[in-house]
């Protein structure tokens, strides 16, 4: 234990075999004891003592455990590793159990944190450590495989839990009815379960143990955000695991579209990590404890700021033409009065959400000018009708037209347009019915429309997808110099464990644009279909905070929204860490600073979480390298805010951005402050 020092907040004792950290928590404090001797359970108990000096067992004598399913990536296609149309479960892959022959076990720390490192973990293909992190004052237990892959070309599925005799326990779980539902834990055969949190629990006598993965981090990149089950217990899970367990998983198949699972490049260290809380707690209680990390699945309300969302393909307005057509009245028709997507969105606190419909069946039609003009008026009619002073529905499409790649647009108000122009049809025309209607041919029209109406375009999920090699190909084009070019859209897409962020793609395309001199940005987008009740929402989403005070109201139009997004006046979150204020030298983000003659100027970050920090990372660049200077974290506890505040010299940059992740690779990334 050279490594380790109780100033870390993590007490150890070994002695015979027997490994025991105790730690205070904010329910009073937590003893998770191994025993190391090979023989029985390596979790001889987890115990946690609520202030009354008294330490009660809530869960004994269980282990964790890991099965990985391993499958084939295609690297030929375009893009190699960064790619999503790819689908894995269509090739051969494997499934196995990860096996604990334990060869030895050091313990080191770091701040306010201790690592309990088990080695060694064996697999048919992967092999590592098993790793036990346990934070000061945090109730959590971070259970993580650290294994790696000799082998080429490997995709990747995890699925882990803890096992135990289920004699005299209980599972529970919040269903998709939002009830806490309870059975006897028997050895039953292992089925997977649909929850809400993605968390299952093992209640005991005398409390419970919350099993939960990182909320963002363990979902891979999918079309739609369906809830296939992410948890299961029973006995023989998957075959591969013969004992009484619960816990948490994937579903091979993922939505049956494209399914590319998780890059797991040869030779680097795939972080595969569960969360445990324990507590004297049960059933709802226990729950709330969970969702606390979470915010309770629901984006925080920011003081100065409201949370924007964009790229969904709902398809609202196309269910609302064909129901229309079923019905004979002139009405609203009853199956689209109060869509679900309402509810959801308002559920988990976004305010303003921008669509990108006609993505599917009626995408033909729309690219037809005799056809395209009722739809868009349904559509802006729709958006109005469902807009109210909670939620701002907005128009917009991914039309992919003339630019090339795939694209968004965006107007300040409802606007009339034909993708294509027909031979003989003017770039404008007054018409009887639609009023303006812009007939575009060309990029160069694109653009013209687009400073005609104040609106903006950007790049859909950059260089990947449909938009491998975009906007790169055309950085020299006037529409892309334009103001009226945003940038690019942030999405964790692909998906790597062995990564300590979210969505690197993006994130190096915002440096290189930034170095390029540019002035671009990027904002987050979700980039799924089908939103209801059911659906695994916040897993997949993701949302931008804009400097404005208030909502506006659709009548009156939303250029204030385009306006925030124009001026960089907002930053990306997850929703479990925020960026209330980021600024350099005085100057927010968007806004540019003239450094003095000594280059130096102070950089603030205000920082709030959720799970304890790992880092934020000060990123700037001079026109043709990017500098990082990374700040670690490690003193953090959960529940917690801070200010960066340091002077840099910056003399030769050009830009200045921050981001600050956390332990589950949730994170917040502002926009650039720009340098003159």
């Amino acid at each position: 234990m050279s490594g380790y020092s109780p100033d870390c907040g993590v007490e150890l004792d070994a002695k015979d075999n027997t490994l025991i950290a105790h730690w205070e928590t904010p329910q009073g404090s937590t003893a998770l004891t191994l025993d190391l001797s090979g023989d029985g359970a390596l979790v001889r108990s987890i115990a946690v003592e609520s202030g009354d000096g008294n330490f009660v067992d809530v869960l004994r004598d269980a282990n964790p455990v890991m099965v990985l399913t391993v499958g084939e990536r295609d690297l030929k296609k375009r893009g190699g590793w960064t790619i999503f149309f790819d689908r894995v479960d269509r090739k051969p892959s494997e499934s196995g159990r990860l096996n604990l022959k334990l060869q030895s076990v050091a313990a080191r720390s770091v701040g306010r944190r201790c690592f309990l490192e088990l080695d060694r973990l064996e697999g048919e293909a992967f092999s590592g450590k098993l790793r036990f992190t346990l934070y000061a004052g945090c109730d959590l237990i971070h259970v993580q495989a650290i294994v790696q892959t000799h082998k080429d070309a490997r995709a990747l599925l995890y699925h882990s839990g803890v096992t135990c005799d289920p004699s005299g326990n209980s599972v529970s779980w919040i269903g998709l009815d939002d009830e806490v539902h309870r059975a006897d834990a028997a050895s039953r055969d292992a089925v997977p379960q649909k929850v809400r949190n993605r968390t299952i629990a093992l209640e005991t006598e005398n409390g419970g143990v919350a099993v939960f993965p990182p909320p963002h981090r363990y979902f891979y990149p999918l079309d739609e955000a369906y809830n296939l089950g992410f948890t299961w217990w029973g006995a023989g899970f998957m075959d591969r695991v013969e004992e009484f367990g619960v816990g948490i998983r994937q579903e091979r198949l993922g939505d049956r579209r494209w399914i590319p699972w998780f890059n797991a490049p040869p030779s680097t260290e795939q972080k595969l990590g569960v969360f445990w809380l324990p507590s004297r707690d049960r059933g709802g209680k226990l729950f709330d404890r969970v969702k606390a990390y979470t915010n309770g699945d629901k984006f925080p309300v920011l003081h100065g700021h409201k949370t924007f969302t964009s790229h969904y393909h709902i398809e609202h307005t196309t269910r609302y033409i064909e129901e229309l057509a079923k019905e004979s009245s002139d009405g609203v028709p009853k199956a689209v009065r109060r869509p679900e997507f309402v509810d959801v969105f308002k559920n988990a606190g976004i305010q303003i959400v921008h669509l990108a419909e006609f993505h599917n069946r009626l995408g033909p039609a729309r690219r037809d000018h005799r056809k395209t003009l009722p739809l868009l008026k349904a559509m802006h009619d729709e958006c109005a009708r469902l807009s109210d002073g909670e939620l701002l529905l907005l128009p917009g499409e991914e039309p992919n037209v003339h630019l090339g790649g795939h694209w968004i647009s965006f107007f300040p108000r409802p606007v009339m347009w034909v993708l294509k122009r027909a031979k003989g049809k003017p770039f404008i025309e007054e018409h009887p019915k639609y009023g303006r209607v812009y007939h575009v041919g060309s990029a160069k029209e694109v653009l013209k429309m687009m400073q005609l109406e104040k609106g903006l375009m950007w790049a859909a999920h950059p260089r990947i997808k449909g938009s491998t090699g975009y906007p790169d190909r055309y950085r020299e084009e006037a529409f892309f110099k334009s103001d009226h070019y945003l940038g690019g859209a942030w999405k964790a897409m692909p998906a790597d464990l062995s990564r300590d962020r979210l969505g690197w793609r993006v994130l190096d395309l915002l440096d290189d644009t930034s170095n390029w001199g540019a002035k671009k940005y990027i904002l987050g987008e979700v980039d799924i279909f089908e939103v209801d009740l059911t659906t695994e929402f916040y897993a997949h989403a993701n949302v931008n905070y804009l400097r404005i005070d208030s909502i506006p109201r659709y009548g009156d139009g939303w250029a204030p929204v385009l306006k925030a997004l124009r001026d960089g006046a907002f930053f990306i979150s997850t929703g479990e860490v925020l960026l209330p204020r980021f600024t350099v030298g005085g100057k927010a983000s968007g806004e540019t600073l003239k450094l003095n003659e000594s280059g130096h100027a102070k950089l603030e970050a205000g920082l709030t979480w959720t799970f304890p920090m790992a880092f934020a990372e000060i990123i700037t660049g001079d026109g043709e390298e990017v500098h990082r200077k990374r700040i670690d974290l490690f003193e953090t506890g959960p529940f917690g805010k801070q200010t960066i505040s340091d002077t840099f010299d910056l003399t030769g940059k050009t830009w200045v951005r921050i981001e600050a992740w956390d332990i589950a690779a949730n994170g917040v990334i502002s926009q650039p402050v720009w340098l003159d």
